[in-house]
This record gives C-alpha cells, structure tokens and sequence, in this order.
C-alpha cells in the first residue's frame, strides 16, 4: 500500500518540481562527499522548497464554479464580452484558499479565492477583447492548488467550455435577388411561359403547345383553339463562394473584407427569407440562419495551400448546381481574366458577380463576358457597387 500511496503524494509534482528535486539532491550528494558547505545550503534550500511547495497541494478542491459569457456573439472591432466566473462552496466546512484559472482563447484569466465558508460565493467578473475575428473558447474552469512558483500543482476541472463567437464586420444591403425557374414556390416574373403555376392570360393554340394546357371552354365558344398562357415563378437563391487561398489575397486586411463582403451578403438574403448557399474555400458553412453564417465565418482562414480558383469553382459546381445567383469572393491578388475563366464554368443560367477586394481602392465596376466583376475598397462600398450592378 505505501508505493501506491507515495505515488499519489508526490503525483501534484511538476517537471520544474521534479528539477528543483533534483539540483536538491545532487548538491546533497556532492557537498556531503566534499564538504562544501555552499552545496549542502543550496541542497537544503531546494528540498525545503520542494516539501513546502507539496504540502500547499494538500486539501480538497470542492469548489462549484459555473462559467457565463455574454454576449455569446459579437462583431468584431465592437463592443467586448463580459465573462463572469462564479465559485461556490457546497461543503459544510470551509474551504481553503484557491486560485481559479479559467482558460481564454491562449491565455489564462486567474482569480485568487480567499477561504470560502459553507455556502459562500465568489464572484468575478473579466473582459474579453473581442477586436478581431475569431471563435475564442472559454474555460472549462479549473480549480488550482499549489505554490506560486509552480513547482507543485493540483487542479480540478469544473463545468463546460463556452465558445464566444467574434463575427466579421456585416453591413445591411438591399435585397440581393435573381430569379431562376427552381420550385413552385417564389415570385413571379414578367417572362412568359408554357407552363408554370402562375396563370396569366389565353392566347391562340400554336404548333408545339401541350394539348393539356388548351382551355376547352373558350375554344368551344370562340371557335378558335386557346390555350392558357403562364408567368414564371422564380425563387432567389443566392450563392457564395469565399476564395481561402493565400495567393488570391495580398495580405489579411484584404482577407477579413473579403470575409465581411460574404458575411453581409448572407445576412442581407438570409433576413429576407431568400436561400443561400455558402462555401469557404470548398468547405460549406452553415447558411439557414444569419447567426449560423456569422459563426461559421468566425473561423474562416486564409491558408497557403488552398485551392486554386479554376479548382474552388469546379469543387463548388455540385453545391451551388440550385442557384441563381452567385457571388465569387476574392483578392486583389487574383487575376481577372483567371476569374473570369472560373466563373465560365457556372453556365450561362446563373447570374456570376466577382467581388474583387483591395483595401482602399475606388469601386469601380467592369463586364468580362457573362462576369460582372466589380473591385471595392471598403465595406461601405458594396451597397452602391451592387446598385450599379443591377442586383435587386
């Protein structure tokens, strides 16, 4: 029973712990063979240190603690989340000082807990800057006992770990629609039809027509064969397409609006009940509600090895094959007439913008073949650039 014992006595023992041990023993050993009175203070020093360092692991760690952020999603470069750690003593005796250490993003919040009595709390609040872009996890809580220099070390962890969402920077735009024929739901349009679920108006038979269509009614009493005339009824479906390779961008600023051009754009069609279909890189985001587009940008990277964009498009053909709309989302970097050949690939049925970005650049808008491709240089910029355009 004493190895078992033993090992449990000395498992809060850090690596520095097992170090300052080690100097202690050493210098024990070869000051007691050559009676060097400096290596026998220093061996005693260490070991003291050691024994002290273990005894302030003793005690039980029987805190409650419970971890809350709020508000759970924010914009980037807006106002910061506010973390509130709340440690409780459920135990009919007191409890003795602690430290909690809660874990945000790569770095460590720490709180002093001084004794604690039965059924007292500890409460403290902490901010976190939330200036740039990112999914920061939060916690779990830990409840820590040992020396300040780290030597020894025990800990418990409490509750769950809490995600903060840090969103792109999104401005509202006006409704970004295009109609295709997709479903039988939708918005009529102006174009006329042979068959469709929108009725419209009767017009003279013509070779060709669907005999099912042929108003039978107004034949008998014109003496002339009619058949119904339709509307189109189109639903907008909107997809985007985000570039992550590296070499499209010429540096992160330029990255990060590109990010806000597509968040915006899904936020703007989402709130209007319009689908959307939205890929980063070759990956899909979740698009069924604006919060979940917002989430799924967070953590959005650029990454060196990405896809090419002639690549990005062909990867992305089976998930955007239902839209009627598409903006591709890239870099100063990338080379028109290089975006105008990907975009080729989408068909003539599907109404292609690229959104190139460059940070400070004036707007300006131009046509490559069936490509719109506009440039901007700030966020701002989109809802005029996208007037011009023509989208509505």
């Amino acid at each position: 029973m004493r190895v078992p014992n033993l090992r449990a006595a000395l498992a809060p023992v850090t690596s520095l712990g097992w170090t300052i041990a080690a100097i202690g023993v050493v210098a024990w050993l070869v000051g007691a063979r050559l009676d060097w009175e400096e290596l026998l203070i220093l061996a005693g020093a260490c070991l003291v240190i050691f024994a002290i360092s273990l005894l302030m692991t003793v005690g039980r760690l029987a805190l409650t603690i419970d971890l809350g952020v709020e508000p759970q999603r924010v914009a980037a470069g807006g106002r910061d989340a506010v973390g509130v750690v709340r440690a409780v003593n459920e135990r009919a005796r007191p409890s003795l000082g602690a430290r909690v250490e809660v874990p945000v993003g790569a770095g460590v919040a720490a709180f002093e807990i001084g004794t604690l009595g039965p059924g007292s709390t500890f409460e403290e609040p902490f901010v976190v800057p939330t200036l740039r872009r990112s999914i920061i996890p939060i916690g779990p809580a830990r409840s820590v006992k040992g020396d300040p220099l780290g030597i020894a070390r025990r800990e418990v962890t409490s509750g769950e770990q809490v995600l903060l969402y840090v969103h792109p920077r999104t401005i509202v735009l006006p409704p970004v629609t295009a109609g295709w024929i997709r479903d039988l739901e939708g918005q009529t349009t102006n174009d006329l039809s042979t068959s469709d679920v929108a009725f419209h108006t009767l017009r003279e038979y013509a070779p060709g027509d669907d005999r099912r269509h042929i108003h039978w009614r107004t034949t008998a009493r014109l003496g002339t064969m009619m058949v119904r005339q339709f509307v189109d009824t189109r639903r907008s479906h909107l997809g985007l397409v985000l570039s992550t390779d590296q070499a499209d961008w010429a540096d992160d600023d330029e990255f990060e609006l590109g990010v806000s051009v597509v968040g915006s754009l899904g936020r703007t069609a989402l709130h209007q009940d319009q689908d959307v279909t939205a890929l980063s890189g070759a990956d899909p985001l979740p698009s069924t509600t604006p919060d979940l587009l917002l989430d799924g940008l967070a953590g959005v990277a650029s990454v060196p090895d990405g896809l090419a964009l002639d690549e990005l498009v062909r990867r992305s053909l089976p998930r955007t094959r239902s839209v009627s709309i598409l903006a591709l989302v890239v870099g100063s970097a990338a080379d028109p007439r290089t975006v105008r050949l990907a975009c080729s690939h989408y068909g003539p049925e599907v109404s292609v913008l690229a959104i190139r970005c460059q940070p400070g650049a004036e707007p300006r808008r131009r046509r490559i073949g069936t490509t719109s491709m506009v440039d901007i240089g700030r966020l701002d910029d989109l809802a005029r650039v996208l007037a011009i355009v023509g989208a509505r």
